[in-house]
């Protein structure tokens, strides 16, 4: 967490010292897992230290519809620190290693340094900013243009954790399932869409593996617009 947020301002040893104390304990986790489940009283939250995980929704039919997706150095879920029951599911989709901590863990960065409380503040804003672009990409692309939005997104997260390969490659651990639940499509179309996406040249995929080709004429087809600056020059100095 202290090298992702490193990435977006500066910090002080002290708010180095901070944040590693809410890693300090770690608990491992296996693929499938249910970590949170809706309704339960939000006691911690959790920094992801190593997987991926994401929360969803189940309606009373059976079906699903995932919300967000975490990856290494996020914070599951920061946004549920206000409430007093958790409105959603969390999973693992793959191993995980979390590092839980109570929301009174949070206390002292509030405390003691406003610089760390203001970039918390505006990661949540950020991840706020990136899931109203995915719901707007859902409510009126194609099929082809959403399934294109999502890798472009996952991408562009990985490359600012350091997560994708040499070749600028990533592991997408999602199955066809989860990418239609996560992009309101059936299993169907997203099989049809990656194959077609494939077929014309835009990325490249071994297995789970996926490269991304052509960056630029992905964003252009999709109104990609990449990811949303954090303005840091109001932040407290100290």
């Amino acid at each position: 967490m202290v090298a992702k947020l490193g990435r977006f301002a500066a910090l002080a040893e002290s708010d180095k010292t901070m944040l590693a104390a809410l890693e300090k304990d770690e608990r491992e986790y296996r693929k499938d897992e249910v970590i949170v489940q809706c309704g339960e009283t939000v006691k911690e939250l959790f920094v992801v230290k190593s997987g991926w995980l994401a929360s969803y929704s189940l309606l009373d039919d059976g079906r699903r519809q995932l919300l967000r997706l975490f990856y290494p150095g996020d914070i599951v879920d920061l946004s549920e620190i206000a409430l007093l029951r958790c409105r959603h599911d969390i999973k693992c989709l793959t191993a995980a290693v979390l590092c839980p901590f109570p929301k009174s863990g949070l206390e002292p960065l509030f405390t003691h340094s406003p610089r760390l409380t203001a970039l918390l503040f505006s990661m949540t804003v950020r991840e706020n900013s990136t899931l109203l672009d995915r719901i707007r990409a859902i409510g009126r692309f194609s099929a082809y243009e959403r399934v294109c939005y999502l890798l472009l997104e996952m991408a562009l997260r990985l490359h600012a954790i350091d997560g994708l390969q040499a070749d600028g490659a990533f592991r997408l651990p999602l199955t066809q399932s989860d990418i239609a639940d996560l992009l309101g499509l059936t299993n169907v179309y997203v099989s049809k869409t990656m194959s077609r996406i494939e077929a014309d040249g835009l990325i490249a995929r071994d297995g789970n593996r996926v490269k991304i080709l052509k960056p630029q004429a992905m964003a252009e087809l999709c109104n990609f617009n990449g990811d949303p600056t954090i303005d840091s020059s109001w932040f407290p100095v100290h």
